[in-house]
């Protein structure tokens, strides 16, 4: 029998900050840790197929117990966003059901775990009160105005008279009444990602230390791509620093790129712009003890081409891929446009003047 484990984060699909997007991919990769059928069902909502991993990990509430710890080894997962309503059932519905009327066992508890017997979903469910069925507004109306207000009491009726009143959606919302859903899960693919760890011991201090290991890490993971004929879409550098929580900045590639060079340079140039945006000077002399180089968005470089029907997609980026490539060897405040605003001025330095190009 399919057992799925809903998890769901309130706090994350209600009220997102910056980065929560970036955790969520990160706890759904520790979610694969558990089981290899994982799926994203939409921000702040996971489903996990936990069939047959009793054995391994216990009964189903220390399943998603042991689900619950995995999300909290995710770095910077630490907010009350973070708390997790856990629920279990036969399929999707009464997974995300379960999950939806957890209650925490204590006052501040990490996470709320609700969980419907095997094969007894329709009798568990039957007392719960309609509202929690995804009807709209005149749908909730009209199954009132007919004086049912528990899903036992739709469960109940023929399956001809609620479809010959509210037509198919009625019946799947019978359906739902009675515990079936026949939707399968859809297992996420786990994204492939290259990463290299570079311990610094003795640790170095400042950001120009860095760059030769930095450069030689790059070389390593591009080296081993080209063997795979891949090349990263994006690259991440993270920074552990001995004294302060860590200095992370991330750059994506308009086309996949194979070049450690221009990488490790654009890398640091965006850590030197994290320090000065961040208005702690004290990180450009602190004491760095480790590099993690992060390659994602994998894919063939000899597969990737212009886009054929319209000539404008993606040129800003490919642009600024250029600039910033010439930026990092000439340094800032060299580059330059001309425009031309008196035309037919007499004198031809009156004609135009130069603009510095802003990248930010």
């Amino acid at each position: 029998m399919t057992r799925l484990l809903a998890l769901v984060w309130p706090t994350l699909r209600t009220d997102p900050l910056p980065g929560d997007e970036t955790r969520l991919e990160a706890i759904l990769d520790r979610l694969d840790d558990l089981s290899p059928r994982v799926e994203a069902v939409a921000h702040g909502v996971a489903l996990v197929d936990i069939s047959g991993l009793e054995p391994m990990f216990g009964d189903e509430r220390r399943v998603a117990a042991r689900a619950v710890a995995l999300s909290g080894e995710v770095p910077r997962v630490t907010r009350e966003s973070m708390r997790i309503r856990a629920g279990i059932g036969d399929n999707r519905w009464l997974a995300h059901l379960a999950a939806r009327i957890a209650r925490p066992s204590r006052p501040g508890a990490a996470a709320a775990c609700h969980v419907f017997a095997p094969g007894g979903g329709r009798e568990a469910i039957a007392e719960l009160p309609l509202s929690l069925l995804p009807a709209d507004p005149a749908t909730r109306q009209r199954l009132t105005l007919f004086g049912l207000t528990v899903m036992g009491e739709l469960a109940a009726l023929p399956r001809s008279a609620v479809g010959g009143q509210f037509g198919t959606v009625g019946e799947r919302l019978q359906a739902l009444a009675r515990g079936d859903d026949p939707r399968p899960l859809v297992p996420r693919r786990r994204p492939e990602r290259a990463f290299h760890h570079e311990p610094l011991d003795p640790a170095v201090e400042g950001l120009t230390a860095i760059a030769l290991v930095l450069r030689q890490s790059c070389a390593r993971l591009c080296e081993a791509l080209r063997e795979r004929s891949l090349a990263p879409g994006r690259a991440s550098v993270e920074l552990s620093l001995e004294d302060g929580g860590p200095l992370r900045v991330t750059l994506g590639f308009p086309q996949p790129a194979l070049e450690p060079d221009w990488i490790a340079r654009l890398l640091l140039g965006r850590l030197e712009e994290a320090t000065r945006a961040g208005a702690e000077d004290q990180r450009e002399e602190a004491r760095i003890t480790a590099i993690g180089l992060t390659f994602d968005r994998l894919a063939n470089p000899g597969a990737w081409q212009l886009p054929a029907f319209d000539p404008q997609v993606g040129r800003w980026e490919e642009l600024r891929w250029s600039l910033e490539r010439i930026e990092a060897r000439f340094g800032t405040g060299r580059l330059w446009r001309s425009v031309v605003e008196r035309p037919v001025a007499a004198l031809p330095d009156r004609r135009g003047r130069l603009i510095g190009i802003g990248l930010a």
